[in-house]
């Protein structure tokens, strides 16, 4: 899945790590495009805190020294390296961050945001509720798909950081709706 339109992946990660200022605290959920703002974190911090739900991502920021890095618990889910269930939930509950960066898998403008997996969109909606700003990062091949999972309607998302392939009718949704 990582290498599934990572030419785009590569730029959204380095547009969304522009929005992370010092001593923000954020959230970076699992998934291919948010490993690339994890990797994109400005090496000149001091001071920012990532609490992460993903263990890839963990891997990568544990060798920075200017970011303090959070991994709440968890049951692992596998194929995505991420922590999720009621541990997860429970620990999440604990924090008030600036930022919370989330990819899903499908993004609908009419509906909102979903993932294949249930207990990932319970964690999510999680996730935007203990953040201050809320930012999907998604490639425009998840647009006009829908995944099982509903994790919000449009209203809850404040930033949408995607490449110039979605459709003119999505882009003006979001900008209708104040993304």
């Amino acid at each position: 899945k990582h290498k599934l339109h990572l030419a785009e992946k590569v730029k959204i990660g380095k547009a969304a790590a522009k929005l992370i200022k010092e001593s923000d605290t954020l959230i970076l959920d699992s998934g291919t495009t948010t490993l690339e703002i994890a990797r994109n974190i400005e090496p000149s911090f001091s001071n920012v805190t990532v609490i992460t739900n993903a263990l890839n991502i963990a891997n990568h920021l544990v060798s920075l020294q200017n970011v303090n890095l959070i991994i709440p618990g968890g049951v692992l889910r596998k194929n995505s390296l991420s922590l999720i269930g009621p541990l997860a939930e429970k620990s999440f509950r604990n924090f008030f961050v600036d930022k919370v960066f989330l990819g899903v898998d499908g993004f609908d403008t009419t509906s909102g945001i979903s993932t294949p997996n249930i207990e990932e969109a319970s964690l999510n909606q999680i996730m935007i509720d203990v953040a201050r700003e809320v930012i999907v990062v998604a490639d425009s091949s998840k647009f006009l798909r829908k995944s099982l999972a509903f994790i919000c309607k449009l209203e809850r998302i404040d930033t949408v950081i995607t490449d110039s392939g979605i459709l003119d009718e999505d882009k003006k949704r979001l900008e209708d709706a104040g993304i």
